[in-house]
């Protein structure tokens, strides 16, 4: 019997390894947190990176196309008033929705396993938070669009107004369905966003259409 237990426990092992490593806790495989968190190459790396690309003072080891330069005088112009923030270039406004979005993947980080720098937080529980982000995002696009900035960006305007459109609508999906307590959209939506924040770099770093 204890031959026989031994040969049990010893398929269990093989098994074990020839599945590759359990599955993580919580809403997200590891593939899934790499896409969102990786450090060199994750969705959020991407925003940080994009938001830092319209900064007149950037970090020299920030390295964006070459159109920003020679796109910057116009983009350092102030176009719009805010009641609280004063005179706001089309760069800072460009920034809005890039900062927005880096909230967005800091938020959905609590919901990592510790391991990866998370808390395991329930994704309803976040649902305020994602509700504040939505709201910022509508304003942050809908700020684009009213001032009629779709040719700004050396033409590449256009296509990341629409882009942006798209992250909107999946985090206000997102943050409806959570707040009705529905979470079981919450990973493939949170992905949606990463991969549209992905699309939109390339989109910025590729010739305007």
């Amino acid at each position: 019997m204890n031959l026989f237990r031994r040969r049990l426990a010893a398929l269990v092992l093989l098994c074990a390894s020839a599945c590759g490593p359990p599955p993580l806790p919580g809403p997200f495989t590891r593939q899934d947190i790499a896409a969102i968190a990786d450090p060199a190459d994750g969705a959020e790396t991407r925003v940080q990176s994009l938001y830092h690309w319209f900064k007149p003072n950037r970090d020299p080891r920030v390295r964006p196309p070459a159109w920003v330069d020679a796109e910057m005088p116009e983009l350092l112009k102030p176009v719009y008033h805010d009641p609280e923030d004063g005179a706001l270039t089309e760069a800072q406004l460009w920034q809005a929705p890039s900062a927005v979005l880096y909230s967005f993947f800091e938020t959905t980080r609590k919901t990592f396993p510790p391991v990866y720098g998370g808390f395991l937080v329930k994704p309803a529980a976040l649902a305020r938070d994602y509700s504040t982000e939505s709201e910022d995002m509508k304003f942050a696009v809908g700020r684009l669009r009213s001032l009629h900035l779709e040719r700004s960006l050396g033409g590449r305007a256009s296509r990341a107004i629409a882009l942006l459109e798209d992250v909107s609508r999946q985090i206000d999906g997102l943050a409806g369905s959570l707040t009705a307590g529905d979470d079981s959209r919450f990973a493939p939506s949170v992905l949606a966003v990463a991969y549209d924040a992905r699309r939109l770099e390339n989109v910025l770093k590729s010739p305007p259409r």
